[in-house]
């Protein structure tokens, strides 16, 4: 009786144990706000560690879209298909290509900066 008692807490306190609840925010140190988000420290970051400016640069970019430079990105920002690249949104090319989609910290750090108008800051 003692085994099968302390088999059963045992069970549960691994089972309670294994439950771990995350928040993206804290788990990536993820603060996203429009004021702090900018293109020349954030956004350009982004691309560049996910390798988007390995592919996308001058003077042959894949796609004929450059992500080499603001004026690049400020065009495919504002046209909505960078937003549905990195969300892999049906109809579109996702990327960055033939790897898993970007985190949702950063996904959502370069959401910011085009709702804010995707300016060149």
């Amino acid at each position: 009786m003692k085994k099968i008692s302390f088999l059963s807490l045992f069970l549960v306190a691994i089972t309670t144990a294994g439950c771990y609840y995350n928040n993206e925010e804290q788990l990536y140190n993820c603060t996203v706000d429009a004021a702090s988000t900018k293109y020349s420290t954030t956004v350009a970051n982004i691309l560049t560690s996910y390798g988007c400016t390995g592919c996308h640069v001058a003077p042959v970019p894949s796609g004929n879209i450059d992500l080499s430079s603001y004026a690049g990105v400020k065009i495919v920002a504002s046209d909505g298909r960078l937003y549905g690249a990195i969300t892999h949104a049906p109809g579109l090319q996702p990327m960055p290509q033939g790897a898993a989609k970007m985190n949702g910290c950063d996904i959502r750090r370069v959401k910011a900066w085009i709702d804010a108008g995707a300016p060149n800051n």
